[in-house]
């Protein structure tokens, strides 16, 4: 999957910015967006969507228009309606080896973080708003492995502020959204894995747990 700083406090959007930037969406989007009252209904959402297998950028009009998402487009679209609530529009990354990345969008209450996120596996879904940052991205590591079985997630970024991009409309951009790529690349790594530590495989029955569901056309294969 193609993939694709800031720092970990940052503030929400006001009501007055919120509201001002609506009017870019078709009404029928904003009737979409307007059911979508919070992370839980945001998440809920992007679960009952198809699984995307194709990679890459597809930015918030596109998933609704398409139907269909995977991590990265998923979570784009999830950034932009959690800026309807008004929150900052943030996301993080992880870095895997011999597995797809994976994406979150993030949200704060208070001085703790949640997520939402569209997976192909199980577990690295959704989180509540209940962990430092630190510990909320550690929260995806025994969730996060191959279809093999193999535990694959090696570090994770800061948040990526998405709304500095707001002035190149990434929320309705048609094209490949490569200053998104180029941000992720060039985030400072909140977290990397110890290149001496040793971490096992998951038991064969977390693998068919984290796997129900998922659309195998999706999953990364070994030779990818």
């Amino acid at each position: 999957m193609a993939h694709r700083g800031s720092g970990s406090v940052v503030r929400a959007l006001t009501p007055r910015s919120t509201r001002s930037l609506k009017a870019n969406w078709t009404a029928k989007e904003r009737r979409i967006l307007q059911k979508l009252r919070t992370p839980a209904h945001i998440q809920q959402f992007l679960d009952e969507l198809p699984y995307d297998e194709r990679g890459g950028a597809v930015s918030p009009r596109g998933v609704m228009r398409n139907g269909k998402a995977q991590c990265y487009s998923g979570v784009l679209f999830a950034s932009a309606a959690l800026r309807e609530l008004g929150y900052r529009p943030q996301m993080m990354w992880i870095d895997a080896v011999e597995d797809d990345g994976h994406a979150l969008a993030l949200y704060q209450v208070g001085k703790l973080w949640g997520s939402v996120a569209k997976s192909n596996f199980t577990g690295i879904r959704s989180r509540e708003p209940i962990y430092p940052y630190l510990a909320l991205g550690l929260s995806y590591f025994d969730g996060f492995f191959n279809q093999y079985g193999k535990r694959t997630m090696r570090g994770f970024t800061v948040p990526v502020d998405l709304e500095q991009f707001e002035p190149r409309g990434w929320r309705f951009d048609a094209g490949d959204m490569q200053y998104v790529d180029d941000a992720i690349d060039t985030a400072q790594r909140e977290w990397v894995l110890p290149r001496k530590a040793r971490v096992s495989n998951v038991s064969e029955a977390i693998r068919k747990a984290g796997l129900m569901g998922a659309n195998p056309q999706g999953l990364w294969q070994r030779g990818d």
